[in-house]
């Protein structure tokens, strides 16, 4: 199959490119960055560099494809994220309409299917709703992993400092995590095995509390101090800011955090429930250690 996969080669994008050109088919990778060329290369894929925001090289770069695989970057430091997501989808849109594709993987996440009050996952929704509007003619997947296992990873510094992690989440309140490795699969399934019309298929690791994600880590790093504390919104908003998080995505992820913590936001989820994958707390736990002693080395 010819496969067009955005996305450059980011953290799925490693292990789903390779899988894909060891299984024989014909990849090109698009990538803003010349400098990803090589690796792409090493792949055995082919780089295609341009902007995601011109219509003209994407249209280009589409045609004559089996199956496109559009995910959203590059919109986190705008001051309207929601407003970026839209024009992203648009331009997608246009570009697998004006190439003539037919099949269309599209990276969403959990809380899709929920409106502006969900906060920052609300891109996705946008850009689901955007997708299915202009794609009439397209078989359309949807793939919503639940919260990356690398998000934790922005804990480091608070761990290393303070031997806390914190959050504006509840404690005690299962969330559902997953590694990249796990999503790879799905994705694979997705643009091989073709589905006609419209499918939603969520993607999860493990089903961890804060209080079970701190004594993984806990176990793990050797320290038996390391606690989870819960902070105001406004508190977790600041610390965001403070570690470099753009001010207007912060706000809405927050947000985000904040609807999780008072409402049902896995239910959707629970519905389509999936099978979980291989990579669970306790094996991240050891990612989590590997950062935080490279980090160590990297301050001394």
């Amino acid at each position: 199959m010819k496969i067009v996969l955005t996305g450059s080669i980011g953290r799925i994008n490693q292990t789903l490119v390779p899988q894909l050109t060891h299984n024989g088919h014909d990849v090109t990778v698009i990538s803003h960055q010349s400098s990803r060329s090589g690796l792409i290369k090493v792949f055995r894929a082919t780089p295609a560099i341009g902007r995601l925001d011109d219509e003209a090289f994407l249209t280009r770069t589409f045609r004559g494809a089996d199956v496109v695989y559009l995910m959203l970057t590059g919109v986190l430091a705008s001051d309207d994220i929601y407003a970026a997501a839209k024009q992203q989808a648009e331009i997608y849109a246009a570009a697998i309409n004006a190439a003539g594709v037919k099949r269309v993987v599209n990276l969403s996440s959990v809380g899709a299917d929920l409106g502006p009050e969900v906060g920052s996952l609300y891109m996705y929704h946008i850009i689901e709703q955007t997708l299915t509007s202009a794609l009439t003619d397209v078989d359309l997947t949807f793939i919503r992993p639940t919260a990356m296992y690398y998000n934790l990873l922005n804990s480091v510094p608070t761990v290393r400092k303070s031997h806390r992690i914190y959050t504006n989440a509840s404690l005690d309140v299962k969330n559902v995590w997953v590694a990249p490795v796990d999503v790879t699969p799905v994705i694979i399934k997705a643009l091989t095995e073709p589905v006609t019309g419209k499918t939603v298929s969520y993607v999860a690791s493990d089903e961890q509390t804060y209080l079970e994600v701190a004594s993984a880590l806990s176990q793990t790093l050797k320290m038996p101090d390391l606690r989870v504390s819960q902070v105001p919104d406004e508190v977790m908003q600041d610390n965001l800011v403070t570690a470099g998080m753009p001010i207007a995505f912060a706000r809405e992820y927050v947000k985000t955090v904040a609807y999780q913590r008072e409402h049902d936001f896995y239910a959707d989820y629970r519905a389509h429930q999936p099978r979980l994958g291989t990579v669970k707390m306790a094996d991240f736990a050891q990612v989590f250690a590997e950062d935080y002693h490279n980090q160590q080395v990297i301050k001394h």
